[in-house]
C-alpha cells in the first residue's frame, strides 16, 4: 500500500490513481520537511464490520471475530465500499535526525509512562516513536485545517498513517489524508485540488500559525497528559482533537509540542522553522 502511494500508480479508468511529484516542484518553503507528495484523483476503501465493543477493543485475532459475526456457515461480512480522493505526503529522512534531539526525546518519555500503563498500550513492549507522534499529530493539524479551505465537513476527512508506533522494521514515514464516503462528497475533487503546487504550502504554513497558540494555551501546551489514559501531552478538542471516526487511534498519541515546540522549548518542534518562514 506504501510503496504504491509513494509512485505514480493507476490510471483514470480504475479505481485508484495516483499521481507522484517531487518536492522540487513545490516552494522550497517545505523542502526540508517531506521528500515528495502524491496527489491521488480516486480512491476506493472497502470497510468491513468484523466486531465493536463499547469499551476496550477486543483482545480476540481478526479470524475468531469474523467467525462470531458469521451467518450460518456462509464466509462474508458485513461491508461497504466507498469511493473518494486524498492527498498523500511523505515525511523525509530528517525525520531520524530530529527524533534523536535528546529534548524531543525527553518529551516522549512522558507519553511513554502514560502508554505502558494504559490499557492501549498494554500489548506494546516497545517505546514510542517520536516520528509517529508527529506524523500523527500533523495529520491532525492538517485535517483540520482542510476543513477550512476545502469545505468539507471534519468528519468526512480521514487519516491513514505509514508510520509505526514503537519499531521502523517497515522503514515507512508518510500519512495518507483522504475522504472517502458514500455520497458525492467523497469525489468533489477539493482535497487533490488544495494538494496542487501553491495551495498545499499555503494550507502547512497556516495550519502551522494555528497550532502554535490553542484557546487552552497555556494550560494545554504544559500539560503533563490529557484525553483518554492521559496519552495525549498538548492537544485537546480546541486545536487538535477529531471527531473520532476520522482517527485510526481514537484521538490518542497526540501532541503539539513535536511539531511548533513548546513554551519553554520553542525550536524543539519540527516544524517551528516554518512559522517565521511564512513570513518572508
Amino acid at each position: 500500500e506504501y510503496k504504491v502511494l509513494i509512485q505514480n500508480s493507476g490510471n483514470d479508468v480504475e479505481d485508484f490513481h495516483c499521481i507522484n511529484y517531487p518536492i522540487k516542484n513545490y516552494s522550497s518553503l517545505i523542502h526540508k520537511y517531506f521528500k515528495s507528495i502524491s496527489l491521488v484523483p480516486k480512491l476506493r476503501e472497502t470497510r468491513a464490520f468484523v466486531g465493536f465493543s463499547r469499551l476496550d477493543a477486543p483482545s480476540k485475532r481478526i479470524a475468531e471475530s469474523k467467525k462470531e459475526l458469521r451467518l450460518g456457515n456462509e464466509e462474508w461480512l458485513p461491508a461497504i465500499e466507498v469511493y473518494g480522493e486524498g492527498i498523500f505526503e511523505f515525511d523525509e529522512e530528517k525525520l531520524t535526525e530530529w527524533a534523536n534531539k535528546p529534548n524531543v526525546k525527553e518529551r516522549i518519555n512522558i507519553l511513554n509512562h502514560s502508554y505502558h500503563n494504559a490499557k492501549f498500550g498494554v500489548d506494546d513492549p516497545g517505546n514510542l516513536r517520536p516520528e509517529f507522534i508527529l506524523i500523527h499529530t500533523f495529520a491532525h493539524l492538517i485535517i483540520n485545517q482542510l476543513s477550512f479551505d476545502c469545505g468539507y465537513g471534519s468528519s468526512s476527512i480521514r487519516e491513514r498513517i505509514y508510520c509505526e508506533k514503537s519499531s521502523d522494521n517497515l522503514k515507512m514515514h508518510g500519512l495518507l489524508i483522504y475522504t472517502a464516503s458514500g455520497d458525492s462528497e467523497g469525489s468533489l475533487g477539493g482535497l487533490v485540488r488544495q494538494g496542487e503546487t501553491g495551495r498545499i504550502e499555503d494550507t502547512i504554513i497556516s495550519a502551522m500559525e494555528n497550532a502554535s497558540w490553542c484557546t487552552s494555551d497555556p494550560i494545554c501546551i504544559q500539560s503533563a497528559g490529557q484525553g483518554p489514559e492521559s496519552l495525549n501531552l498538548a492537544a485537546c478538542h480546541n486545536c487538535t482533537l477529531l471527531p473520532e471516526t476520522c482517527c485510526e487511534i481514537g484521538n490518542r498519541l497526540l501532541d503539539r509540542g513535536t511539531v511548533v515546540g513548546t513554551l519553554a522549548d520553542k525550536k524543539m518542534g519540527f516544524f517551528a522553522d516554518i512559522i517565521n518562514a511564512g513570513d518572508e
